[in-house]
């Protein structure tokens, strides 16, 4: 008589096709499962992130707290905290990307190679249209362009946004002091001008934001042909 092996030893898991962490049904249920995970990550933190922009834009930072932001988001502070280390990394997250919004539309939107007056007017134009969908974004960079919040990445943000608004005006003689007033000078009135607006009626007269350009344009072209007048009066009281 022959010995034959035991049933339960013969070894059926040999083959590697047939072992279970290879079997490709396997794999192709395993996938989407962790697919939707990741997608409901995002989605959560899409949510506090916007969540957090709104609040931040509307309250500032120090009146903000993190679980009013939890809420607003639906999520659990825990899940927050999964996401960000702590309210200031959420603050300057946040704020990155109210920059780099603005920073993409601008080059998309802005004409260059115009004249100053020209440059200024399709600046402030396109400030209103930018305003129409991300109110929040812009007053999030108004608020925080210089503020001691940031932490060195967003200060590098800041910095070349900074840059960027200023040489669309090229103030006179390099002056370096102008140069960085103008960013605040132009955001504040235009944010001034639709917070007014925004609480008095809801709706912005476009031909007010013109006048309110026109303004504007008055003072800087002063300020711009300052240093002119100067020599001239100068060269007068020398002749």
């Amino acid at each position: 008589m022959e010995n034959n092996p035991p049933l339960e030893t013969q070894d059926i898991s040999s083959d590697p096709e047939l072992t279970p962490d290879q079997d490709p049904i396997f794999e192709t249920e395993k996938e989407p499962q962790e697919d939707r995970l990741n997608k409901k990550q995002d989605e959560s933190k899409e949510r506090i992130i916007r969540s957090a922009l709104k609040l931040f834009a509307e309250r500032g930072f120090f009146e903000t707290r993190i679980p009013e932001i939890s809420a607003y988001a639906k999520v659990g502070v825990g899940t927050m905290y999964r996401h960000f280390r702590n309210k200031d990394h959420l603050f300057n997250e946040t704020f990155r990307i109210s920059v780099q919004e603005f920073s993409e539309f601008l080059d998309r939107s802005v004409s260059k190679n115009l004249t100053p007056k020209e440059q200024f007017f399709d600046f402030w134009k396109g400030l209103g249209l930018f305003s129409q969908g991300k109110f929040d974004q812009l007053i999030m960079i108004e608020r925080n362009l210089s503020s001691y919040i940031l932490d060195e990445e967003s200060t590098k943000e800041a910095a070349a946004l900074k840059q960027k608004i200023s040489e669309y005006f090229a103030p006179t003689q390099n002056d370096k002091n102008l140069r960085q007033l103008y960013p605040s000078l132009i955001l504040g009135s235009f944010t001034g001008i639709l917070r007014f607006h925004r609480i008095q009626e809801n709706y912005i007269d476009p031909s007010l934001l013109e006048q309110s350009a026109e303004m504007l344009w008055e003072g800087f072209s002063k300020v711009r042909q300052a240093p002119t007048s100067k020599k001239k009066e100068k060269h007068t009281k020398k002749s």
